[in-house]
């Protein structure tokens, strides 16, 4: 009898594994280990991209209420020529998109309550990504002291988002839509507007109302 039969038959009587059985068990422990990896990388990425998508609604529903709030806060005092409401539709890369530019009262702050805010005036222009030209950045400033010239001061500057692929404009007067607006000719504000963008592929639509009106 051969030494090899011999080492089978002992293996056998105490219950070992033969060489072949023990390179099926890792062979299919390797597949299981491959397969769980595999398994576990397309998981974190699921998670990665919740998580993204989580936070660029969180930060648009941000953007979106502020700007009804400075919207609806929106006022032009005739007697003032420093307050306006302006928008014009310009064409960037083959796309139609709106800045606009208008005067408001500034939300109160936090521990403010009971005290007069004073009249602002913001500024959310667009503009073409230097770094990816199929994206648009837009970008806003707030203006204070605009009634006070004495007191007038650089303004501050924010980057809402660098990364849309349109925003556009409507404003909404006596039944009719308009594309764009300018206080200088019209003398009012619109009831309405209308603002259709899009980020990451995702369109979106909102509607604001204009409620302090003239002053």
């Amino acid at each position: 009898m051969s030494a090899l039969k011999r080492v089978q038959r002992k293996m056998k009587k105490y219950g070992a594994f033969t060489l072949f059985e023990l390179l099926v068990s890792i062979s299919i422990l390797s597949i299981i280990a491959f397969l769980s990896t595999i398994s576990f990388i397309s998981m974190s990425k699921i998670v990665d991209v919740s998580r993204r998508n989580e936070e660029v609604l969180r930060n648009t529903r941000s953007f979106l209420e502020r700007l009804d709030v400075e919207v609806s806060s929106a006022i032009l005092v005739r007697r003032a020529e420093e307050t306006l409401f302006l928008s014009k539709r310009t064409d960037i890369m083959g796309e139609n998109v709106n800045n606009l530019i208008f005067t408001t009262i500034a939300p109160q702050q936090y521990l403010e309550i009971g005290k007069r805010d004073e009249v602002i005036k913001v500024e959310y222009e667009v503009k073409e990504n230097e770094d990816n030209p199929d994206l648009l950045v837009v970008t806003k400033k707030v203006y204070y002291h605009i009634l006070t010239s004495d007191m007038l001061q650089e303004p501050v500057e924010f980057d809402i988002r660098s990364d849309f692929t349109s925003f556009m404009l409507r404003f909404y007067d006596q039944g009719k839509w308009h594309d764009t607006w300018d206080s200088n000719i019209t003398n009012q504000l619109p009831e309405r507007i209308e603002l259709t963008f899009s980020l990451g592929g995702t369109k979106y639509r909102e509607f604001f109302n204009v409620y302090i009106s003239e002053m």
